[in-house]
């Protein structure tokens, strides 16, 4: 045998292996039960890596390494490959040091290896080794990084919106609405700091009115506008420690009284961060009130601690294409999974309570009728009632009656929906019903759609069938697809005659894919595309036009039907 490459004491390269083996063990463990224990910390959305990526990854490191104790080039090169990988996905979803020192501590072992084989073997054999462990090194960087973007990186071009200054303001959004008032919640760049809101009818602020807070929710400051003059144009800055913040500015229109016409956009899924061309198109389209309808953002936070819900909500609010739609339309938000929870998340979530103080401290939303559980709510829009279920913070906690399946609205939130919906439809002329989650799916025991909760959607068709509620829309989000139905296909009912128009309005920049089916109008499933639902209110006839749209603001699916007449 040739001399090896690298010159060691035989007691060197035995003590070099062990420590390999039980440092690499040690952090293939820690990596599996980091996430869990809560070691680790995240970057906001990074959950999944923790929850996915790393055990898997951890435990394929674990296993080169045992496999470079009998074949050392190809264990080497196994290491070489995952390790890559592992730096690429670290990097991009740990805090930096807790990523330094994850990567560290595998590359600690590898390095080890590394010296143990070049002890070991003749020089040709080491050479080769070396070579190959540093080509599957860069391929598992690019795989990785590959898999990374198509998994959590941006569907469609970033928007053109050009990122504002720094000032005393942080972020402001506008929501709760309605013919004679508003609700502004924001964030001071300084904690603790001074604030009035100035509002005029004036986008010069000749004339104002200076407000003070009405209360604070942790850091977020929050203003309840009332005695404001219906179908009028607010616009609205902020005064913070005695200093104008002319940059983070903000406007919104007030409802109208009795027959109008208008628009409603509507939106849902967008990953951790996104800054895509798409909020600009839903803002091109002057809405008057903009439908989150879940997933604001892929935070996928399933641990009770409601700093995790405060730092992905303030990158959120910050971004400056979502910053730009939120400063000029007002929000009316509801939930679901990933910005509730986790995936396929319910009543049960570990972090339920921080959810719901999170979202009673950032959200201007309408009265929350579920009072301290769920985030269900209602208002109205000339003569058009939206009301807005949450299929998730009360799901799976109670049985639904007369079937072995538990409910996905809870007894509170059914009953409420069952008043709001056979009272709304005697007295709007339009009723959209906020449904967060697919609505035409087949019946299938545990799915995460109405299919796995068919006898309560039965029951509920039943009410809209017995009830003669002809004047319903349904707007979903969920399912990453636009999808149109003109009633062929929503009809659960014993009897028929429940049938309405529906639309899924997603995914804002997440891949695509479709759920349930079949849709009448068909379905798309790219990155990149909302919803608007436009308004056409004469007093005699409501006209309503569904559209789905991609980020160019490009037509891709419509439907126009008109609603029953109703009073209104």
């Amino acid at each position: 045998m040739t001399d090896p490459l690298l010159d060691l004491p035989l007691a060197l390269t035995r003590w070099f292996r062990v420590a390999g083996v039980v440092i690499g063990a040690a952090v293939a463990t820690f990596g599996f039960w980091g996430r869990r224990t809560g070691l680790l910390d995240y970057r906001p959305g990074g959950t999944a890596f923790g929850e996915n990526v790393l055990p898997i990854l951890s435990i394929g490191l674990a296993v080169a390494v045992a496999i470079a104790f009998r074949w050392e080039i190809i264990g080497g090169a196994l290491t070489a490959f995952l390790g890559a990988g592992l730096a690429v996905f670290a990097a991009n979803q740990l805090v930096p040091w807790h990523a330094a020192a994850m990567v560290a501590g595998f590359a600690i072992p590898a390095l080890l290896w590394l010296a143990v084989d070049l002890a070991d073997l003749p020089p040709q054999r080491a050479l080769v080794g070396v070579a190959i462990s540093a080509v599957l090194a860069i391929a598992g960087a690019v795989v990785a990084q590959a898999t990374y973007s198509g998994i959590w990186g941006p569907t469609h071009p970033d928007s053109e919106v050009v990122e504002l200054p720094d000032s005393p303001v942080r972020w402001a959004w506008s929501g709760a609405v309605s013919h004679t008032g508003a609700e502004i919640r924001m964030l001071p760049d300084n904690p603790g700091s001074n604030v009035q809101l100035e509002l005029s009818t004036d986008e010069a602020f000749n004339a104002v009115r200076t407000l003070v807070p009405d209360d604070t929710y942790g850091s977020v400051v929050g203003f309840k506008l009332e005695s404001l003059a219906p179908n009028s144009d607010y616009h609205y800055r902020f005064v913070v420690d005695g200093e104008v913040d002319s940059v983070r500015t903000g406007h919104f229109a007030t409802f109208p009284l009795g027959p109008a016409s208008f628009t409603i956009a509507v939106g849902s899924c967008a990953r951790v961060g996104s800054n895509g061309a798409v909020f600009d198109a839903i803002r091109a389209n002057d809405p008057l009130v903009y439908l989150a309808v879940g997933d604001l953002h892929y935070g996928d936070n399933n641990r009770d601690d409601i700093e995790r819900f405060r730092e992905v909500m303030d990158l959120t609010l910050a971004q400056p294409a979502q910053s730009a739609l939120y400063r000029s339309v007002p929000v009316a938000y509801v939930w679901d999974d990933h910005d509730y929870a986790g995936n396929d998340s319910g009543g049960d979530a570990r972090s339920r309570a921080s959810a719901m103080s999170a979202y009673r401290e950032y959200v201007p939303s309408y009265a929350l009728a579920g009072a301290d559980s769920a985030v269900y709510q209602s208002f109205t829009v000339g003569r058009v009632r939206i009301i807005m279920t949450d299929a998730r913070a009360a799901r799976d906690l109670d049985p639904f009656p007369g079937s072995d399946q538990m409910s996905m609205l809870g007894t509170e939130q059914r009953k409420w929906l069952e008043n709001e919906l056979v009272t709304a439809a005697d007295d709007h002329a339009l009723v959209i019903w906020v449904n967060p989650v697919p609505w035409v799916a087949e019946a299938a025991d545990g799915a995460d759609h109405w299919g796995g909760y068919s006898a309560e959607r039965r029951h509920l068709a039943d009410l809209i069938a017995s009830n003669d509620i002809d004047n319903l829309l349904m707007v979903s989000g969920d399912a990453h697809m636009i999808a149109i139905d003109d009633g062929t296909n929503t009809d659960y009912s014993s009897s028929g005659g429940a049938g309405f128009p529906l639309i899924h309005a997603a995914p804002l920049d997440r891949p695509g894919g479709i759920k349930g089916g079949p849709y009448s109008h068909g379905a798309i499933a790219e990155g990149g595309q909302f919803a608007t639902i436009e308004i056409d209110d004469d007093g005699e006839r409501v006209e309503v036009l569904l559209t789905g749209r991609d980020w160019q603001n490009l037509e891709r699916l419509s439907y126009r039907f008109l609603a029953a007449s109703r009073p209104g």
